[in-house]
């Protein structure tokens, strides 16, 4: 079985990655005929809380129906981060210099030259300059050779889940917030340790291959809302690299719970969009929330 670690590593951050594909898969009996959206009604609103693949591919880009009844259902829309608080001009440049070495190190020198000669490869074949890949930190190649795949994959950040609905958002009126903010998710990954971005940028390399089967199965379980199958492919990763889940997921997911109960005493209700590996397994979003006394159930349009 193919085992997507590094990108579910990646998919952990909503701002900078997500998949999906063009499969058209069949419901298994552990799919739910809703999709990946729960429902949780609380003392004033509801919540509809949804899992998201946070890039579309462009022959595809039409989003899951119980998403699109949900957003209809709300009032407002909370993502990982407020997308319109976010100047892309901005965000880029603050990605470019988070991501690069400010110390007078290069990529070539911790990376080594095995590593290295791998990369320059890659980005030949990309026509990214040499110069630009060598002043980046191993999570800021990574990414970059990641969305790279993506692009070459059909795959647009246009036409994500977040971003349609932000854009479906803006033309009906409808409040937009955010979980946390763009600076603190790329602090998450300037933050790990050069060993573990090391690892990180070998699981990477190691799975570009793999990545447009990867990425369909991925897609497939997501389509049809097979929690069992989300649970096997995004969380395995993690067996090898708990820390990476401990730095990366479940800190910002037990952030977010009492947000998320807070939300419940508006008088209205709202959609809450995060990426799907947020919501899976032991400690994602929807155990917490059942720990905390809520009733989450499947959203059945």
């Amino acid at each position: 079985m193919i085992r997507p670690r590094a990108v579910v590593v990646l998919l952990a951050l909503g701002c900078l990655l997500g998949l999906s594909s063009a499969v058209r898969p069949a419901v298994s009996a552990n799919a739910s005929p809703a999709g990946l959206v729960w429902q949780i009604d609380g003392p004033k609103g509801r919540i509809y809380l949804a899992g998201s693949m946070h890039l579309l591919r462009r022959d595809r880009p039409t989003l899951p129906p119980a998403i699109d009844a949900a957003y209809r259902e709300a009032e407002s829309l909370v993502m990982e981060i407020d997308a319109d608080a976010v100047d892309e001009q901005q965000m880029a440049a603050l990605m470019l210099r988070t991501s690069s070495f400010t110390d007078g190190r290069s990529l070539p020198l911790v990376a080594g030259e095995d590593r290295w000669k791998i990369v320059r490869g890659l980005l030949a074949k990309a026509q990214v300059p040499e110069a630009f890949a060598a002043s980046l930190e191993p999570w800021g190649v990574t990414i970059l050779l990641t969305t790279l795949e993506y692009a070459r994959l059909g795959f647009d950040p246009e036409l994500g889940v977040e971003k349609q609905l932000q854009q479906r958002a803006a033309r009906d009126h409808k409040e937009i917030d955010g979980l946390e903010r763009a600076k603190f998710q790329l602090s998450l990954l300037d933050s790990l340790p050069l060993t573990e971005q090391l690892q990180l940028l070998d699981l990477t390399l190691a799975e570009l291959d793999d990545m447009p089967s990867m990425v369909d199965d991925l897609y497939a379980a997501w389509r049809s809302g097979d929690i069992r199958r989300l649970d096997e492919l995004l969380l395995e990763g993690y067996r090898e690299t708990p820390k990476l889940y401990d730095d990366l997921v479940d800190r910002r997911n037990r952030n977010w719970v009492p947000q998320v109960k807070a939300l419940l005493e508006r008088d209205e209700d709202t959609l809450v969009v995060v990426g799907a590996l947020h919501l899976v397994g032991e400690r994602g979003l929807i155990a917490l929330l059942e720990r905390e006394g809520l009733r989450p159930r499947p959203y059945r349009p």
